[in-house]
């Protein structure tokens, strides 16, 4: 299929997407359900802007398959993806030729990066050369990998044998000599004292130009953003306003600045926590000084710092993509979950929730259930997923 037959199709896909009111526009969705999948459900990660979206979902075996779906998403467009005899394949990344990165689980229940191409017949599993990535002493460390660029790029972190976190970056073939590690000035990097500390890179913190953000954990468990660019020799550390974040403030331990995702012009966007373990979206640009920061919460997420049932609540961005908007999540005061979309200069917060989320705030089952958004594209289409009161998935496509 052609680039401009495949434009046509995610448009005629989009303009099939159930509608759903929200604060600020109207939200449109279209079901993304993998055709294998079990009772548990499916679950988008990211989307490329030809509106390919990949995923997972829990098979009725009880094996967690990765997938690949082209609009307009019927049955007959999905492609499953698993890493052979693995029982967890989760792809995160996608590029614009669906190239596809995600973690896999081996039968040790050691994690391995992978990244498969079109049409996904064969995948290639990863291992930064420092990880922990044989054995039962390595049961849950390993690689991660969470995102794959344009060029082949792919970012994530790897956990040595004391659980330390470590940053890296890889390019093709992903041998040996190809891994970069990353570790972050401040960031408890060595020895079993820093176990569970280190440099942390996840989902949506790559960029095409190669850029990477992320946060550290210092010697007190207190958390920092950073980013870096290739050759990756210098990292830019940052706090943003109103994090706590200072290592002698016992009350900044597990809190402070949460970066989630950077875009091409190297704008950055997650969510700070204060010292009442409140989260709050933050947008900022280079060079990451306290002016570069905007602040916003979402409408009706629980933001209070003088309400004790919002520790650990609040606004969390998930992803930015090259347009400046933002989507993500907040909680409310009885911890239910729902979306929203920001667009420049973030002065409006548009709430969404998912046709098939659990979202009634007197409903006590819809707590920690809602709508869960994932990765959004440059035209605006973002994939994600939605709990029911049960906590199945039901993936969906979206667009304001």
């Amino acid at each position: 299929m052609n680039t401009r037959t495949f434009a046509m199709t995610l448009f005629t896909a989009l303009a099939m997407m159930v509608q759903v009111p929200a604060h600020g526009g109207e939200v449109h969705f279209i079901p993304l359900n993998d055709p294998n999948q079990g009772p548990l459900g499916t679950a988008g990660t990211n989307i490329n802007d030809l509106g390919v979206a990949t995923g997972y979902y829990l098979g009725a075996n009880g094996v967690l398959y990765g997938f690949v779906s082209t609009p307009p998403y019927s049955n007959t467009t999905f492609t499953t993806i698993q890493v052979e005899g693995s029982p967890h394949t989760k792809p995160w990344g996608i590029t614009l030729e669906g190239a596809i990165a995600g973690n896999t689980l081996d039968t040790s229940d050691v994690y391995h990066g992978f990244v498969s191409h079109p049409p996904y017949s064969t995948v290639t599993t990863l291992d930064d050369p420092g990880a922990c990535s044989s054995g039962i002493a390595c049961g849950f460390l390993g690689t991660t990998v969470w995102n794959i660029n344009l060029e082949g790029v792919v970012a994530g972190t790897y956990f040595d044998a004391n659980s330390v976190d470590h940053g890296f970056v890889s390019y093709p073939p992903y041998t040996k000599s190809t891994f970069t590690t990353i570790d972050a000035p401040g960031a408890c990097s060595s020895g079993a004292a820093c176990a569970g500390a280190g440099t942390v890179i996840q989902n949506f913190m790559l960029n095409d130009l190669g850029g990477v953000t992320g946060y550290y954990i210092d010697a007190s468990n207190v958390y920092h953003g950073f980013v870096s660019y290739p050759p990756y020799r210098h990292v830019t550390t940052f706090d943003a306003p109103g994090a706590c974040s200072s290592d002698s403030n016992p009350a900044c331990a597990t809190n402070g600045t949460y970066p989630a995702s950077i875009n091409l012009l190297g704008v950055i966007t997650g969510t700070y926590w204060d010292a009442y373990s409140v989260g709050h979206g933050f947008v900022s640009y280079p060079p990451y000084t306290k002016a570069t920061f905007t602040s916003f919460d979402a409408p009706g997420a629980c933001s209070s710092d003088s309400n004790p049932a919002c520790l650990n609540l609040g606004t969390i961005p998930s992803s930015i993509n090259a347009e400046g908007v933002v989507v993500g999540l907040f909680y409310d005061a009885s911890g239910v979950i729902h979306g929203f979309l920001s667009h420049p200069p973030y002065t409006t917060v548009t709430a969404f929730d998912a046709p098939q989320a659990c979202s009634s705030d007197s409903n006590p089952e819809c707590a920690f259930n809602g709508t869960l958004p994932g990765g959004i594209n440059t035209e605006g289409v973002f994939t994600g997923a939605a709990t029911d009161a049960s906590g199945d998935l039901h993936g969906f496509v979206a667009h304001q």
